[in-house]
């Protein structure tokens, strides 16, 4: 029985998905009658840890690390998993840190499509609207869902009039800021209207009373707002990245000011360097895994998912076995 919620999961994916499952599990492994969102996860967690770290040589430094790492260490599945995990994220925040033009913090100059410095407004566009596309993904995850299921009413009344009032609102907004044509800007609104008065009149369906439908349905629309400090959360992206990469640039230009004191001078800035460079991939790795996380937790997760199954464990026993010579 697929709402047999006492079904035991075992997730089965590729060998690169498969590395990113620790983060489903972490926050619930899936029910046996909803999809398993680790696949659908993994390409947007890839770029938007990348673009938080965005630095290639923190990401040359990651990527020898865990090659290394997987060569030569004795790992169990659980401990080879995470480091491919982080060996996958090198390659993001590598291409980011050359879209970028960073490379440990400028120490060294690479040429950059971007420069976050000057055009943080772009990157905040880019931010905003990568949080777009992400929660669109999530409520269209949310459809297939109910069209699987042959709830194809609900499927229209629960996410396709919040697809008409979102899509319909943001391009009106945009029509005030980008010079579209008018009747652009038209439409975008009775489109953002039509949604909101769907979501009004069908989202207390389920209420007996004509004013709780109403009352829930207005309830519903308030969520809306929710919506926006969804998008707003992901101004993370940006904020991150520009962080990291300032905090890197301060440990250079301190460098470069012990680097003319002499021999002494030249030490000391090796080893602010060095200290200061690796203090910092600490802390862009730790900001970047934990903010990601929260973006696919709350906002992504928040659209579509629940989670509650119980995890599929061999009948077996667990012996070790040790070999005395």
């Amino acid at each position: 029985d697929k709402d047999d919620p006492n079904v035991p999961i075992l997730l089965k994916n590729s060998k690169f998905v498969e590395a990113f499952e620790s983060l489903t599990s972490m926050y619930a492994l899936p029910k046996y009658n909803e999809v398993d969102p680790t696949p659908y996860l993994a390409p947007f967690y890839l770029a938007f840890f990348g673009m938080m770290v965005a630095d290639a040589g923190y990401g040359i430094i990651m990527l020898i690390a865990t090659t290394i790492a997987l060569k030569v260490a004795n790992l169990s599945d659980s401990q080879e998993k995470f480091l491919r995990f982080f060996h996958y994220l090198s390659y993001s925040t590598i291409a980011w840190g050359l879209f970028f033009g960073s490379c440990l913090g400028g120490a060294i100059p690479i040429p950059g499509i971007m420069d976050p410095a000057t055009q943080y407004q772009e990157l905040l566009i880019i931010s905003i609207a990568f949080g777009i596309i992400h929660l669109f993904f999530a409520l269209g995850i949310q459809v297939y869902m109910k069209v699987r299921d042959g709830q194809y009413l609900d499927a229209f009344f629960d996410v396709g009039f919040w697809y008409m009032a979102l899509s319909g609102g943001i391009v009106f907004l945009v029509s005030f800021v980008v010079p579209l044509a008018p009747v652009i800007g038209q439409i975008a609104k009775w489109v953002m209207i039509a949604g909101m008065a769907g979501i009004v009149l069908t989202s207390g369906r389920s209420v007996k009373s004509t004013p709780g439908k109403l009352v829930a349905g207005l309830y519903e629309l308030y969520g809306i707002s929710g919506y926006v400090g969804d998008f707003v959360s992901y101004s993370r992206l940006m904020a991150l990245g520009l962080s990291g990469g300032f905090i890197a640039a301060s440990i250079n230009m301190i460098v470069g000011m012990l680097a003319g004191k002499g021999p002494v001078g030249i030490l000391g800035g090796i080893v602010v360097f060095v200290v200061g460079q690796l203090f910092n991939i600490f802390l862009s790795l730790l900001g970047a895994y934990v903010h990601t996380i929260r973006l696919t937790y709350v906002e992504f997760f928040g659209k579509f998912y629940e989670g509650g199954g119980k995890a599929f464990n061999l009948f077996r026993s667990k012996t070790k076995y040790i070999n005395i010579k």
